[in-house]
């Protein structure tokens, strides 16, 4: 219930999300991740094997970025993804920071080029 007092009484909180997802959202097709149709905070950085979604998300947390592996049975087994996700406390410059290193990694993986 304090959660959503909060919402009500900080509606920027909810401003300030939208706006750090739509850059994320924008930086990462930018920089050619298959993210898919999505609009969430929550946003989908396809890999598509499982051992390299696992590797990628130890490569991110060593390099300071934290991604969650979705792998099967939660997916099949050609749309393994991490899941990389927002809170309105992140900043466009720690977003810019987390592209350039997943970049990095998902390019030495061979999986965007």
């Amino acid at each position: 219930m304090e959660a959503l007092h909060i919402l009500q009484q900080e509606p920027e909180r909810i401003e300030k999300l939208w706006s750090v997802t739509n850059y994320a959202l924008k930086r990462f097709r930018e920089e050619g991740f298959e993210i898919g149709e999505t609009e969430s905070p929550i946003i989908p950085l396809y890999v598509r094997d499982p051992e390299k979604t696992f590797l990628v998300t130890a490569l991110a947390f060593n390099a300071g970025v934290f991604i969650n592996p979705v792998i099967p049975p939660a997916c099949a087994p050609q749309d393994t993804l991490v899941r990389y996700a927002l809170m309105a406390t992140h900043t466009e410059e720690q977003v810019e920071r987390s592209v350039v290193i997943l970049k990095k990694i998902f390019i030495e993986q061979g999986i965007i080029k």
